[in-house]
């Protein structure tokens, strides 16, 4: 069972343009295979390239639409971190239990801290009219309209 702020690497992953190359994840939201194989689990993508986010401070950014996690912060990843904002990306649950069997998903130690969880929910939530109702539901556990 995934819980929000677990990461993963997907290998490979195929981005929108079709190319390919290995991509660190954050979940937003519990995902369980067995109890409910229809729920998705939502997913930000993460960058270690600062290029477009220069003047970023650790945390909230939201004029640069990132979320910045410095390695002294959080030790979950090796780099200076940038988690997108507000691009949600759903995965089912099979895939990644496929997936992770395949050894194409591997699951990162330790997740986010609980403190730079809620603050990145925060600074997402910001962003309202930019995600899916069904999204904010689940990474905010509300019932949608």
């Amino acid at each position: 069972m995934l819980q929000p702020g677990d990461i993963f690497i997907y290998k490979n992953y195929e981005f929108e343009d079709g190319s390919h190359r290995d991509k660190w994840f954050v979940v937003l939201n519990p995902t369980d295979n067995s109890s409910d194989p229809e729920k998705p689990c939502i997913v930000l993508k993460t960058t270690s390239r600062p290029e477009r986010y220069k003047g970023c401070t650790k945390g909230c950014n939201k004029q640069l639409r990132c979320f910045f996690t410095p390695v002294a912060w959080q030790t979950c990843f090796k780099l200076d971190t940038y988690i997108q904002l507000p691009q949600i990306i759903e995965f089912s649950a099979d895939t990644l239990f496929k997936e992770s069997l395949a050894r194409k998903i591997e699951f990162q130690q330790p997740p986010l801290t609980s403190d730079c969880l809620g603050q990145l929910k925060t600074c997402l939530a910001g962003f309202k009219d930019d995600i899916a109702p069904l999204h904010w539901a689940l990474i905010y556990k509300i019932k949608p309209k």
